[in-house]
């Protein structure tokens, strides 16, 4: 039987020119292509916030206490 016999056999598979949809493609880079970025930035960032390169404030617990008038 085919689709000329039975017009409502349902078709499964690939499309007609489904494997050369460029649309499809580039969304499917960019896709990939943001998830890596992402991973890239948070790493940037947690890299940045666990050295002790960067110059900020002392953190409490290494900062000297602070001493009053002597006198």
């Amino acid at each position: 039987m085919n689709a000329v016999d039975n017009p409502r056999r349902i078709y499964r598979g690939n499309h007609r020119g489904e494997h050369r949809d460029p649309v499809a493609r580039a969304l499917a880079v960019l896709w990939g292509l943001g998830h890596i970025v992402t991973l890239a930035v948070l790493g940037i960032a947690t890299d940045h916030q666990l050295s002790a390169d960067h110059s900020v404030a002392a953190p409490p617990a290494r900062a000297l206490p602070d001493s009053g008038p002597t006198g």
